[in-house]
């Protein structure tokens, strides 16, 4: 996208935000602004589930265009749960905000991956994770929408990459091929801007960004704030 701008990782007013419990995170996301890469590492999918409903309704009620990647829920049960925690008067306005455009929800493998399991970014004429970006976002410009904000679920990464990609076992190509794909996203494209949140499971997170450099380069792509999701804690 030649139009984009990358986030200034020198951005003396970033902070790493740790907040526990529903109620917490909530207000984090509704605290972050525009043009910002934040990464989200939760305990129990159950807390996403949670969250996701009132997020995305203040979202589309902003005029926004919602892209969510899942992993661990499949897209139906990620748009009944987005319905049935609507007030009956805005249940239909769900499937209504799909027609139109304004909330995609996707398998992460198929933009992440192309039908061989490869990262979709080694594939030529895949519609991959960036094609599917420029044309929300070209939705987005035509339509008047205030921003666009993703939500990538990368579980597909360490899960569908280990079961089917031999190349993939070692984990410092998992690592790589993570970092090549936070890196790539732009947070502005033309006058459209793109807030972020790269969703990792804590488990996978643990077990697979052993090292303190490996965690750190996660953490530098993110500028903006860590969110950790606890579902322990109070909500």
């Amino acid at each position: 996208m030649d139009d984009s701008e990358h986030n200034n990782k020198s951005d003396k007013s970033d902070q790493n935000v740790v907040t526990r419990g529903v109620h917490q995170v909530l207000n984090a996301l509704f605290e972050t602004s525009p043009g910002s890469h934040n990464i989200l590492v939760y305990s129990d999918i159950r807390v996403l589930r949670d969250i996701y409903p009132v997020y995305i309704k203040y979202l589309l009620n902003n005029n926004e265009i919602i892209l969510i990647l899942t992993y661990y829920d499949h897209p139906s049960f990620m748009k009944e749960i987005l319905t049935e925690n609507h007030k009956k008067s805005d249940a239909n306005n769900i499937e209504g905000y799909v027609r139109d455009g304004s909330l995609v929800i996707v398998d992460s493998l198929m933009s992440y991956f192309n039908n061989n399991h490869k990262y979709a970014a080694d594939a030529e004429n895949n519609l991959n994770f960036l094609s599917l970006i420029r044309i929300l976002l070209n939705h987005g410009i035509r339509n008047n929408k205030n921003g666009i904000t993703i939500f990538s679920d990368m579980g597909s990464f360490f899960h569908i990459g280990l079961q089917y990609d031999h190349d993939i076992r070692n984990n410092d190509v998992i690592i790589q091929r993570i970092l090549e794909f936070e890196r790539s996203i732009p947070s502005r494209y033309k006058n459209l801007e793109l807030k972020k949140f790269c969703l990792y499971h804590q488990k996978d997170y643990e077990s697979h960004f052993v090292t303190t450099r490996q965690k750190a380069q996660l953490l530098d792509c993110h500028g903006r704030s860590i969110l950790v999701m606890d579902n322990n804690n109070d909500y």
